[in-house]
């Protein structure tokens, strides 16, 4: 195994702590990336063609990026979202000439990869820094592949690494150069000799950059003879199939033993690849992660006035407050609709909520839970109370229950795994509306709408507006629409106890939220739709308990156990 660095290995001997040459060698926050100038910078990882040092850590701080791999069903989704504004790709090889990526990287001969990738100024490209003096290889006027008369360091954004070929999980996030596997000779600490890809160096960078959350595309992670094998044209032999497939299980074994590594730096991987061999990182539905990143974009360009400051001033100097306490209105409530797996991560949750949203101050918070097991002890300054379902129903039935009980003027409904990050204030729409939540592109199944489009023709108040008659793909499993997220929503509580006529015959099968988001948009009334991510807020479907504190214990500096 790797040997772990003590305070005797470090430079001034067994007097330097090793938390502080810890937090000297990253920065600000070691799990986020580095802070440049502020303390030392680690060790130089990028390189122009004559060797001089490119810092490009943190680029990307914090965002999400779409690691795009070349297997075959890469074709399988729409892409087009990925050329989108708030979108970041990185391809592998070839995988480029299906998306065009904002980031390359390659570890292999320069001539496997097409020249349209080269040539383009708009990706940058990350290479072996001994490729620089290479050729690639171009077509003639046959067609036939001929080595280019240029090298690679002569194209336009493209910058070197340093390779390593000794996989060593426990250095792997943190090392001075990438690693791309095992050289043929070293054998691993799970007993795998070989075995070297792309892929290692893509995460590490990716890494490296600053991104904290990567969706895979493309990782079939499987290969068959005579078969489609990526989403180019490329044939393989017997002998490369048979090969590819042993590196695919070496590498989802080194992926799964790197994983811990992983989430303990705030470093989470999915995999958007239906029934991918790769098993390491979890599944998220393609539009999943698309909607997820879409979210944290503005839903349309404005820029009147944007040039008119002293406008802008008047404006500011005479907006209402947001916070609900000054401006007339009642008190809100919050409810935290809390299954039991996730009753732990409460006291990190609530904290950053605590901390961070002064536009939920003076709120008093309500977590509604299942009627099993322990409740979680809380810290007494949260005013936190606990209600449990009863009689056997379920935590949405209860919820509509327990919204029409509130003497509140907004009860805001709010995921456990909800973590607040920042005090950027919500709009005023966010209080006026009468239902506003996060943005979320889709529903389940593909027929809701019509489903309820047919219940709403039979029910008073709502059969004499026009149904909403979305279109859908009888052989999707849902459907695209403006739709709120069930993570985080609100809605004014007088005009929740108005619609208990109309919901009293509602399916018990359709969540809440988008039930109300459907009568609000049939009785053509305003749905305030949010980016959350830009306000403040960070939350994952994925996320467990653990994930949820350990994001907290960051959000709140907590570096403790």
């Amino acid at each position: 195994m790797a040997h772990k660095p003590t305070s005797r290995d470090l430079p001034g001997g067994p007097e330097r702590d090793t938390n502080d040459h810890r937090r000297l060698r990253h920065g600000r926050d070691r799990r986020v990336g580095f802070a440049v100038g502020e303390y030392r910078q680690p060790a130089p990882m990028l390189f122009t063609r004559d060797g001089h040092n490119v810092f490009l850590g943190d680029t990307f701080r914090g965002r999400s990026a779409f690691l795009v791999c070349g297997g075959p069903s890469l074709n399988d989704h729409d892409l087009r979202a990925l050329d989108e504004r708030g979108f970041l790709t990185l391809a592998v090889n070839n995988a480029a000439t299906v998306v065009r990526p904002r980031l390359w990287c390659s570890v292999d001969d320069p001539g496997n990869f097409c020249d349209v990738i080269w040539r383009d100024p708009g990706v940058w490209k990350f290479v072996p820094l001994d490729h620089m003096e290479k050729t690639f290889k171009v077509r003639d006027e046959v067609d036939a592949l001929v080595d280019s008369d240029e090298r690679v360091g002569d194209m336009p954004a493209v910058f070197g690494f340093r390779r390593n070929e000794a996989f060593q999980p426990d250095q792997w996030l943190t090392e001075d150069s990438f690693n791309w596997g095992n050289h043929s000779k070293r054998v691993d600490e799970l007993g795998h000799k070989g075995s070297r890809s792309v892929m290692y160096v893509a995460l590490r960078l990716l890494y490296f950059l600053g991104v904290r959350t990567v969706y895979l595309l493309g990782c079939d992670f499987r290969m068959r003879e005579g078969a489609a094998n990526y989403a180019f044209d490329q044939d393989r032999s017997r002998s490369s199939v048979r090969n590819n497939n042993s590196s695919y299980a070496i590498l989802n074994a080194r992926l799964e033993r790197l994983r811990p590594h992983f989430e303990e730096d705030g470093f989470d991987v999915y995999n958007c690849t239906p029934d991918s061999g790769l098993t390491a990182f979890p599944y998220v539905p393609y539009e999943e992660a698309v909607e997820s990143v879409r979210s944290a974009m503005p839903a349309k360009i404005v820029t009147a006035g944007m040039y008119d400051r002293a406008a802008r001033e008047r404006v500011a100097s005479q907006a209402k407050p947001t916070t609900g306490d000054s401006a007339g209105r009642l008190p809100n409530t919050v409810i935290v609709p809390t299954p039991l797996e996730h009753r732990p991560a409460l006291a990190g949750s609530i904290a950053t909520w605590r901390r961070h949203r002064p536009d939920l101050a003076g709120s008093s918070t309500i977590v509604l839970t299942s009627a099993d097991g322990d409740l979680p002890s809380l810290p007494s300054n949260f005013d936190v109370s606990f209600v449990r379902t009863r009689n056997g129903e379920a935590i949405g039935q209860r919820l509509r229950t327990v919204i029409g009980e509130q003497d509140a003027g907004r009860v805001f409904v709010v995921d456990p795994r909800a973590v607040a990050d920042s005090s950027t204030p919500l709009p005023d729409s966010a209080f006026e509306a009468p239902l506003s939540g996060a943005k979320w592109g889709y529903a389940k199944p593909s027929d809701l709408i019509s489903q309820l489009d047919e219940w709403a023709g039979h029910v008073p108040g709502l059969r004499d507006r026009p149904p909403l008659a979305f279109p859908f793909d009888a052989t999707s499993d849902r459907i695209r629409v403006p739709a709120l997220a069930t993570w985080w929503w609100s809605v004014d509580v007088e005009w929740f106890r108005d619609l208990q006529g109309i919901l009293a015959s509602a399916p018990d099968t359709v969540e809440l939220v988008t039930l109300l988001w459907y009568v609000a948009r049939r009785r053509e009334e305003a749905v305030a739709r949010l980016g959350l991510k830009k306000m403040g807020w960070m939350h994952s479907y994925n996320w467990t308990a653990r994930t949820t504190i350990r994001r907290a214990k960051r959000v709140l500096n907590d570096r403790g156990s």
